[in-house]
């Protein structure tokens, strides 16, 4: 019968609702719904990265470094390209203060998806960290733009990191 279901899609479809239903209670801060809901998604259908790039995120917001990691890691395994997963292992280098490690995993997680201003900011921050004010403002002033252009508040924030970093490269320029 499981296979008869699964040529069907039926699980497919089951796996799909649960996800669905999975972001909507994390978006109510239901975390422990949100949990149950993603879990049944990944026992319908274990293959899917992004379901398990969710689940590592929600655990993430639940403080559990460990176990993210370990969902990040399983997502990557699945597909190497999972924005999320990248996405979230870049936070947690970031978090860890490796540098060079979330700057790789923010530019896998800009190449997956280009359009997400999260990750250009965090990638921004980033550069400043290393040093590079240059590339800290080209990302910041991305992040900026795509942030403005869906009205969202963090928009004032990258204005005024915008400020910094251009101060912080034309100070760098002379120096040379």
């Amino acid at each position: 019968m499981f296979k008869l279901a699964q040529r069907l899609g039926v699980s497919r479809f089951e796996a799909d609702e649960a996800y669905l239903g999975a972001l909507a209670a994390f978006q109510r801060k239901d975390l422990k719904e949100a949990l149950a809901q993603i879990e049944s998604a990944i026992a319908r259908h274990p293959g899917r990265a992004e379901y398990h790039a969710a689940l590592a995120w929600f655990q993430l917001e639940d403080d559990d470094r460990s176990l993210a990691r370990a969902g990040f890691d399983r997502a990557m395994t699945i597909n190497p390209y999972e924005m999320l997963a990248n996405y979230g292992l870049g936070m947690l280098a970031y978090k860890d203060k490796d540098w060079e490690v979330a700057a790789g995993y923010f530019l896998n997680a800009i190449a997956a998806q280009p359009d997400r201003p999260e990750t250009m900011y965090y990638l921004s921050l980033v550069r400043h960290r290393q040093g590079d004010n240059d590339r800290a403002l080209h990302w910041m002033q991305k992040a900026h733009e795509e942030f403005a252009a869906v009205d969202d508040k963090r928009e004032k924030q990258c204005r005024a990191w915008i400020r910094e970093f251009a101060q912080l490269a034309d100070e760098d320029r002379t120096r040379v």
